[in-house]
């Protein structure tokens, strides 16, 4: 039996993204072992996969769990060793760890003499490719082969308590990633607020012609707070309807990873920044609109997705008239 250790202790997105090669493992070696670092938070979701046999949580801020997992790891004894989320905690928690063949894949910081002491390979994670065409590089360095078209939830056991009869609905996806001050400084702003909220939903009813289910994400914001509180009002303990639209125009509070798998599954259109949710919605072959920093950022991430529009990051007043000529 071959036996590998992944690390993948960053977002759910990335997990997903690193189903290829994870079935490139299973088609290759259908006994082989493959074993997960995680974050915390993906872990819980991680477990929903029956191919990941054992999950290990790496916190960095929890230093007895940090010795139990490594005491853990080393008696098993891996083949082969790889760090996907070029993560330094990831770094130096693997130099102690033994296996047969160590692989780092490293973006903006690389150690090259720990690199020489403790590994046999390691990939630059360049976004002058894209990120599909890197894992095929990868993939050739262990002898794997990645198909173009991957069942992302195949081994899949997760499920969602949500009752949703509708199939016909565009879900719209206000993560953090809209609003200023929760993602990157240096990422454009959209500037969404309860100010121009209503012109951004009317612009999507206009075009689209369809209701509209919106979700948040992982982290709370004051902004979608404000917009809640001024535009819908609560149905139950996870569901609130539009105060001016009623039912077409509904929100969803507090839902699981699971949850918005499940509401994906069930639209016909989805519309977010590129993230998790448009890798979801790309596995199931949805029809996908996306808000990206630049042509080479979502090409990056993008460039193996069939049914995916980018429309560049922007002040929401000029997203609006983008999408207008979509």
């Amino acid at each position: 039996m071959i036996k590998y250790l992944i690390f993948r202790t960053d977002r759910i997105g990335d997990f997903i993204f690193s189903r290829v090669l994870i079935n490139a493992i299973k088609n290759k070696n259908p006994d082989a072992r493959i074993d997960l670092v995680c974050s915390l938070y993906n872990s819980q979701y991680v477990k929903n996969f029956t191919d990941i046999e054992n999950i290990y949580v790496l916190d960095k801020y929890n230093f007895k769990l940090m010795i139990k997992n490594l005491f853990k790891i080393n008696s098993i004894n891996y083949d082969y060793l790889i760090i996907l989320d070029s993560k330094r905690r990831s770094f130096f928690f693997s130099i102690p760890i033994r296996a047969k063949h160590k692989i780092a894949v490293l973006k903006d910081w690389r150690p090259f003499f720990l690199l020489k002491l403790f590994f046999h390979d390691y990939l630059i994670n360049s976004e002058v490719k894209s990120q599909y065409d890197n894992f095929i590089t990868l993939s050739n360095l262990i002898n794997l082969d990645i198909k173009k078209k991957i069942n992302y939830y195949e081994n899949y056991i997760g499920h969602s308590k949500l009752l949703i009869r509708d199939n016909n609905y565009l879900l719209l996806h206000l993560d953090e990633k809209w609003f200023d001050g929760y993602y990157f400084s240096d990422y454009e702003r959209i500037n969404l607020n309860h100010n121009n909220f209503e012109l951004f939903i009317k612009t999507l009813f206009k075009k689209f012609k369809k209701k509209i289910i919106i979700t948040s994400g992982r982290f709370s914001t004051s902004y979608l707070d404000q917009i809640i509180k001024k535009n819908f009002e609560k149905v139950n303990s996870y569901q609130y309807r539009s105060i001016k639209y009623k039912n077409n125009l509904l929100f969803f509070n507090d839902l699981k990873f699971e949850d918005l798998e499940l509401l994906v599954k069930k639209s016909c259109i989805v519309f977010c920044c590129e993230g998790a949710i448009s890798h979801v919605s790309h596995a199931l072959n949805k029809k996908t609109y996306a808000l990206i920093q630049s042509d080479i950022i979502g090409n990056f991430w993008t460039a193996h997705m069939s049914k995916i529009k980018l429309i560049k990051r922007n002040h929401i007043n000029l997203i609006c008239k983008n999408i207008m000529k979509l």
